[in-house]
């Protein structure tokens, strides 16, 4: 396990430091997702625990209106009874869980009881005497047979207004069955039910969670719900784990590309101010012949040392002056600085200097006049520019002409990685090249049975057959410099023998490998 956290906490550094991402910037892409993941979560949430609060608060009035619809039909059977069939009443009322009972009440009194048989009941110990002239409902905090405990009363009462019945429901357990005790955890956790101003229960008690409200179309009534703190808790957890690994990478590919756009923007900049302020400098990999292991010559890499990121990978900073439109002045620079780098040294007449070249450069009106000035000012202090064409960029029509013309000048011109990208045997007839530098990726396949060290061989009969001096990059180990000197591969270069140095040291490189 530790193994697999230092493997992970490595990533972690080497993906913030491939970003350049400060803490300020981390604590943004971080919090920025959780915020939004807990916002749209409580949003979400809201929108849910309403739609559940309506949809129990919609199940239970139709269960309620069911039950009113129930006790009209039972108040008119009981006013057909007979004043002394209470009997009828209380096997009629036997299997009801809902109801309390019915009472039948006529012009002096309550007379009859579903529970309690015969009884004698003035008509306001219920009710106000001139309700029970209509149909009608009612809610009120107790009747005479139960002190303390609601109902909601049904009354139906006969159209020559001198018998009636009202039909009691049991408010407490209809209430209690609004809310569902097994379901954990439950949607609602206080019921409330109006109707004409009275509440049932009495004092409604609501908590801290929200109240929906569910209205009757066709009645008065209206049913209020406290939304389960629980039950919205349970649900945002859920919403914010299913959001927030979403919104963690949409922030972070897109805050990611924003920065990356923006650093983009800045570091081209600040190539620009670079090349001004001559912050760009070169080192130099010699390139020994197989022949006597001399140096005969160099390849220019370029450097930049930034006043505020310290030294820049040339694999980041390269791709950007290319798409910013730098890499012509960058170049233009390399050429001056190598210019200038070499006029302080003593080399054999005929040492060559390589430059990486990028496709822009040949689409430069004026690219014959420079590089016609670039080989006169090298000829003047013994040295012969090099122009690498990488074979990962592609080389239209215009551009083979003019290398053709380079070529002509008596500029010497190599592909770079070759075996890698797009050149094909069609196009390397097209025109005449000087050099075939093979890529690294062939060369490591020495001493392996493999179909890509096959291809080694290829490359160099080819280089033999097409009359290119073939020259082998990264080599790194005797046995594949022995390998290809064996094959007569002209050139070599790799750290085998050198890397890349700076002037100073490639001075004294030089001195040391004279003989």
């Amino acid at each position: 396990m530790p193994k697999r956290l230092n493997s992970l906490s490595s990533l972690l550094r080497l993906f913030i430091s491939q970003y350049d991402l400060s803490r300020k910037h981390l604590f943004i892409m971080l919090f920025m997702p959780t915020v939004l993941a807990m916002a749209s979560s409580y949003v979400i949430t809201n929108y849910l625990v309403d739609k559940k609060a309506q949809e129990v608060g919609e199940f239970n009035l139709k269960r309620l209106e069911h039950l009113l619809s129930e006790s009209e039909t039972i108040g008119e059977y009981a006013t057909t009874l007979s004043e002394g069939d209470c009997g009828a009443l209380n096997e009629y009322m036997q299997f009801k869980p809902y109801y309390r009972g019915v009472l039948l009440f006529n012009a002096h009194g309550f007379h009859c009881s579903s529970t309690m048989g015969v009884i004698d009941y003035p008509l306001n110990s219920l009710l106000p005497e001139d309700t029970l002239k209509k149909p009608a409902y009612f809610i009120v905090p107790e009747t005479p047979a139960r002190s303390g405990v609601p109902a909601i009363l049904v009354i139906s009462t006969q159209a020559n207004l001198t018998r009636g019945a009202v039909v009691i429901i049991e408010g407490q357990y209809l209430i209690d069955s609004f809310i569902q005790p097994e379901v954990f955890p439950r949607p609602v956790s206080h019921v409330v039910l109006g109707l004409k101003g009275a509440t049932l229960p009495t004092v409604p008690q609501f908590g801290d969670g929200k109240v929906v409200a569910v209205k009757a179309e066709h009645s008065e009534v209206v049913i209020l719900l406290e939304v389960s703190q629980a039950f919205f808790w349970h649900f945002f957890w859920i919403c914010f784990g299913i959001l927030l690994p979403f919104l963690l990478a949409f922030v972070w590919l897109v805050g990611l590309h924003l920065w990356r756009k923006k650093s983009r923007s800045s570091l081209a900049d600040d190539i620009k101010s670079g090349i001004e302020n001559q912050e760009f400098f070169l080192v130099y990999q010699p390139i020994v012949s197989s022949d006597d292991g001399k140096a005969k010559g160099v390849e220019a890499l370029v450097r930049w040392q930034h006043p505020q990121m310290g030294l820049v990978r040339p694999d980041l900073f390269i791709p950007i002056a290319e798409q910013s439109q730098l890499i012509v002045p960058l170049t233009n620079y390399i050429f001056e600085r190598a210019l200038a780098d070499f006029s302080k040294l003593s080399v054999d007449s005929g040492f060559r200097i390589g430059f990486n070249v990028a496709p822009e450069h040949f689409i430069q009106s004026d690219i014959e006049a420079k590089f016609r000035y670039l080989k006169d000012a090298f000829a003047r202090i013994g040295v012969q520019p090099l122009i690498e064409i990488t074979e990962r960029q592609l080389l239209t029509a215009d551009m083979c002409e003019r290398i053709t013309a380079l070529r002509e000048l008596d500029i010497l011109v190599a592909i770079d990685d070759f075996g890698t990208g797009q050149t094909t045997l069609s196009l390397l007839q097209t025109f005449t090249l000087d050099y075939l530098k093979i890529d690294k990726c062939f060369i490591d396949t020495i001493g392996q049975d493999s179909v890509t060290s096959h291809v080694l061989d290829t490359i160099i009969e080819l280089c033999h057959k097409m009359n290119y001096v073939a020259v082998a990059e990264g080599v790194e180990t005797q046995q594949q410099a022995d390998y290809l000197i064996s094959r007569d591969v002209h050139f070599l270069q790799g750290y085998l023998f050198a890397k890349p140095m700076k002037l100073d040291e490639l001075s004294h490189w030089l001195e040391a490998h004279s003989e």
